[in-house]
């Protein structure tokens, strides 16, 4: 069986406190490292953006979001992972009028690919899947709700 490689990649971003989402992104688990960017815009703020050769995992569950005070918690491989812990506490550090898109891509060899984007803001967050739209659009496009394709094997 082959193995799944995937990519992540997020927007830039601002956020409204800076040290929390260091302190989140320090938490987050990932099958690879997540580097983290930042620039400065003309205002004299700093947007950031995060990225990773590997899938993120999220919080490990029981994790208090953000709360790095005692690291060997978090080491056991066998540990589970929230992803939607992550995204709520990125949530609370957003403003407003800003979202974070994580997106995300990968494949197991030529048996499949995937693509997805985790939109969030402060008030909620949603996924889409590239297939599962793909899908929705041709069945719009060739007018028959029931369409349905394999895009794997």
């Amino acid at each position: 069986m082959a193995d799944y490689y995937g990519k992540t990649r997020t927007n830039y971003f601002s956020v409204t406190d800076a040290q929390k989402f260091k302190e989140i992104m320090a938490s987050c688990r990932a099958t690879d490292e997540i580097e983290i960017f930042d620039e400065k815009q003309n205002d004299g703020s700093i947007n950031y953006m995060f990225c990773s050769e590997g899938i993120i995992q999220g919080l490990a569950d029981g994790e208090n979001n953000g709360d790095t005070d005692n690291e060997d918690d978090y080491d056991d491989e066998d540990m589970d992972y929230n992803y939607d812990a992550f995204c709520e506490s990125l949530q609370k550090i957003l403003p407003d009028n800003d979202a974070i898109i994580i997106t995300e891509v990968g494949s197991e060899r030529k048996r499949y690919l995937i693509g997805s984007s985790t939109v969030i803001t402060s008030k909620d967050f949603k996924c889409i899947d590239i297939n599962r739209e793909a899908v929705k659009l041709a069945a719009a496009m060739l007018n028959n709700p029931e369409y349905a394709t394999k895009n794997y094997y």
